[in-house]
């Protein structure tokens, strides 16, 4: 279960990534361009913040299952502090979105959420996955 488990969240994160970017980039181009925001917008908010909370999940799950706090300072500790301040910053900034009232604002507040969320989840990220990564 614990090589499932781990192979799942490791997957996952690449549903987590293409959502992030996909929705940064229409934040960025609807934030610049000023147009309006959309059913599609709202949908792509819900869907990113919603794969992030289930990556987070997947990892509070790992690490109970692996005994995530007999695994060192980085692996046990500051990576699944950081991943959930980044989801955090990703609620914020969808909550923001969905609160403010006109298209530019909305897309300011997700696109800044979001991009304080990729940059933690960067930062969080164990240095053996990064070989693996680029490999």
């Amino acid at each position: 279960m614990q090589t499932a488990l781990l192979g799942l969240h490791s997957l996952w994160r690449w549903v987590v990534l293409i959502a992030i970017i996909v929705t940064l980039v229409r934040g960025i181009i609807g934030w610049v361009r000023g147009g309006a925001w959309t059913t599609l917008d709202d949908q792509l908010r819900l869907l990113t913040v919603t794969a992030i909370d289930i990556q987070v999940l997947l990892g509070i799950l790992v690490w109970l299952v692996n005994k995530g706090w007999n695994l060192g300072a980085f692996l046990g500790f500051v990576h699944p502090v950081i991943m959930i301040i980044a989801l955090v910053a990703a609620h914020i900034g969808a909550a923001r979105a969905k609160r403010e009232r006109t298209p530019t604002a909305k897309y300011r507040a997700l696109t800044i959420g979001l991009i304080v969320t990729i940059v933690l989840v960067t930062a969080a990220i164990p240095s053996a996955a990064w070989s693996k990564i680029w490999a």
